[in-house]
């Protein structure tokens, strides 16, 4: 049996297992307001035109960062972080 942790995480494998990144934007200010967030966080476009929209937490409460590491050098890691 599955833990509720790779149940999640296999979920979205499925999602987004053999999308292509299209483009890479930040929300912007009217999208924002439309959420009732303050921050304006990045936005992953896919080919098929889905998205990501990065969240400060579950519930959607506002924009949020997110950290990318180059796993093969542990040393080259960015924040992406809200407007």
């Amino acid at each position: 049996m599955k833990t509720k942790d790779e149940a999640h995480s296999a979920k979205f494998t499925k999602l987004l297992k053999g999308k292509k990144i299209d483009s890479c934007r930040y929300m912007t200010r009217e999208e924002a307001d439309q959420m009732g967030w303050y921050k304006r966080p990045l936005i992953i476009v896919f080919k098929d035109e889905s998205y990501i929209i990065l969240q400060s937490d579950d519930e959607g409460n506002d924009g949020g960062a997110a950290l990318y590491e180059d796993i093969p050098s542990k040393e080259n890691y960015h924040i992406i972080y809200t407007l």
